[in-house]
């Protein structure tokens, strides 16, 4: 099935905030943490808040202790005063948009206005700002509340940050007309004009709709009722279990949106699963590719596959000869290393890959088993090249497997909060990126008797790129490594950071491929594996500008580098060498 999704989907700035203010909380605070009401309108990401610990309030409680965090929806004055009162520490994760409507409707409430406000009665954002402007407020829901309202004084018209756009309009157009002289302030928030605009565009690209968002969430459902009014056929749902298959089946282009509350891997996984199916017309050939493409990609095959292929190249490029022991030994270490962590680190692909820890738990034993014949045949390899590349080998072995289980000494851990390798920020992006290049680059090296200036330019060029891999499959999974407390590096610096450094080696290694052979480091024939990096940059790009979403074929896109790179060697070698 062909699918397309919105570039504004997922959380808004507000809900963002929200949730990290919160985690970082939980991360610094082993109990007496609670939100007061649901933090956000989502139920998958509230269940993942209250197994750290966060509880809900949903009222004034006569004592409390620790934290109490004000929702993105904001709260009416008198209760945050009244959770001061109780002597705990509120931390108010209010959306700055929904703040600033507070201020305006404080303001003209000191100067004698009374408030409309067009939106959902209801609503925890409307329950918030009509607290500000009490005691002249009356709400607009739709046009049956418009008879009952009466107003002899002056007024000010202002909406709910997630009011659809053309409601507000029709409404405030027919507030003015009866009661002339009233100040309007637009205060839909961009991200949800933005988004109800989007949707618009994409219905003109599909014959179908799927909102992911929660059902109470009022965003996620006018982002429906935008589609419907469209003509396009709208599927809401909250996770890949609520696709209803039978209908979508009549479809073969269908577009993804979600409400500002939904999580990245949420929308993911509804992406995943539509991908997966055939849609109208699409059965045969092509869906039996997509699962090939699958296959490969879940068990691990395919980037074991590349990173063999690289230690082929590697040596060749060190002007060694291909030995196909070199392929042998990086397949079958990085096989059993990527399914091994898998094995040990299944609590963030429960969120991140659900699809893709099923695919492991249906499989768990044939893969540990062929992964550790896989290991045990790799280390066999090295033992052949001799006493050093067998070490080398075995003690990245023993690492990787390791990386998961609690090794350091409690009195280190108390101060450091760190227990496991993989604790340590940013450390998994680093720490696989290293045990790459030393299987693909170091161990041909070690037994070729390679040394010097060549093997330090190339390690760096290959530690770079599966790096680069690395840290993109990091960015794809950020929400919800941050909510299981992995310290991935988008977790530590941020998205947007953690693509600038990307972008600086993707230039790094085109610079090192395109001035290595000119200084005679590297043979001439290295700067062949140009296009494969201007291939990786290219993909990085059209994420990055929503041209492709993260899915299967994403993912296949990305492995694909090491292949491409490697095979563009071989290739330059048998023509130029």
């Amino acid at each position: 099935m062909k699918v397309i999704l919105a570039k504004n989907a997922g959380f808004c700035m507000g809900v963002r905030r929200a949730v990290e203010i919160t985690i970082d909380l939980v991360r610094r605070e082993e109990k007496g943490i609670a939100t007061f009401g649901p933090l956000i309108h989502n139920p998958q990401v509230l269940g993942l808040l209250e197994e750290r610990g966060v509880k809900v309030l949903s009222g004034i409680p006569e004592k409390a202790s620790g934290t109490v965090i004000i929702r993105a929806h904001g709260v009416p004055p008198k209760q945050k005063a009244a959770l001061k009162a109780l002597g705990v520490k509120v931390q108010d994760a209010t959306c700055p948009r929904v703040v600033k409507v507070q201020a305006i409707i404080k303001k003209y409430q000191r100067q004698g206005y009374a408030t409309i406000i067009i939106g959902d009665r209801d609503h925890a954002e409307v329950v918030g700002l009509m607290g500000y402007a009490e005691p002249h407020v009356q709400v607009v829901s739709g046009d049956a509340d418009l008879p009952g309202l009466q107003l002899s004084m002056p007024y000010i018209i202002v909406s709910q940050t997630t009011q659809d756009n053309a409601t507000f309009q029709r409404l405030s157009g027919a507030i003015l007309a009866r009661f002339p002289g009233g100040q309007v302030f637009e205060t839909i928030c961009d991200s949800t004009r933005k988004r109800q605009e989007e949707v618009k565009n994409l219905c003109q690209k599909v014959e179908a709709l799927v909102v992911v968002g929660g059902k109470t969430s009022a965003n996620t459902q006018r982002l429906g009722e935008i589609a419907e009014k469209m003509g396009r056929a709208v599927f809401l749902v909250e996770t890949e279990a609520d696709l209803d298959w039978q209908g979508l089946a009549a479809f073969d282009r269908v577009g993804v949106t979600a409400g500002a509350s939904t999580p990245t891997w949420m929308i993911n996984r509804v992406v995943r699963a539509l991908e997966s199916f055939p849609g109208k017309g699409r059965a045969g050939v092509r869906a039996r590719l997509f699962q090939a493409m699958w296959y490969l990609l879940a068990s691990n095959l395919y980037v074991a596959m590349g990173g063999g292929l690289l230690a082929l190249s590697s040596a060749l490029l060190l002007g060694l000869e291909p030995d196909p022991r070199y392929f042998l030994m990086a397949f079958g270490y990085l096989f059993a290393m990527h399914n091994l962590n898998r094995f040990a680190n299944q609590e963030a692909s429960k969120f991140n890959d659900p699809a893709r820890l099923a695919f492991f738990k249906a499989r768990q034993w044939p893969l540990l088993v062929s992964s550790s014949v896989a290991l045990a045949g790799a280390l066999g390899l090295a033992s052949r090249f001799g006493a050093g590349p067998l070490l080398l080998l075995a003690t990245m072995s023993v690492l990787g497997i390791l990386y998961s289980v609690r090794l350091i000494p409690l009195a280190i851990a108390r101060l450091t909060k760190v227990r496991r390798l993989k604790e340590i920020p940013g450390s998994k992006t680093f720490f696989v990126a290293l045990a790459w290049a030393f299987v693909t680059v170091l161990l041909p090296a070690w037994e070729g008797r390679r040394y010097g200036l060549p093997v330090v330019g190339l390690f760096t060029i290959v530690l770079a790129i599966v790096f680069i891999r690395n840290a993109l499959f990091d960015v794809f999974d950020v929400q919800g490594d941050r909510i299981v407390g992995k310290e991935t590096l988008p977790v530590c610096i941020g998205e947007k950071k953690t693509m600038q450094v990307l972008y600086l080696l993707i230039g790094l290694v085109a610079a090192l491929l395109f001035l290595l052979p000119g200084v005679g480091l590297l043979p001439g024939w290295a700067r062949a594996g140009l296009p494969a990096i201007l291939y990786m940059f290219v993909m990085v790009q059209l994420y990055e500008h929503g041209k492709i979403c993260h899915g299967v074929k994403l993912e296949f896109g990305l492995e694909t580098v090491f292949p491409l790179f490697s095979l563009a060697m071989l290739a330059a070698r048998l023509l130029f060498a």
